[in-house]
């Protein structure tokens, strides 16, 4: 993914998607485990990668609350 500086609200969403989806998988011991994680973390993963969702969660938070501050 881009850096959360370089992504738009969409790409934030779907980044967020793609990590409740892998955190779901995980907690469901869900069959395609290995391939959810090499996806959402094509490098590896580690522990403090999720870190990642709260990053993601916080920035696309704030921008989705710039845009309705925007539109008012």
């Amino acid at each position: 993914m881009t850096s959360l500086f370089d992504a738009d609200l969409e790409q934030l969403r779907a980044r967020m998607e793609q990590l409740d989806a892998l955190a779901r998988a995980q907690d469901e011991g869900h069959p395609e485990l290995e391939s959810l994680t090499a996806e959402a973390f094509p490098g590896g993963r580690s522990d403090a990668d999720w870190d990642d969702y709260h990053r993601v969660r916080s920035e696309y938070d704030r921008r989705a609350a710039e845009e309705f501050d925007l539109g008012q």
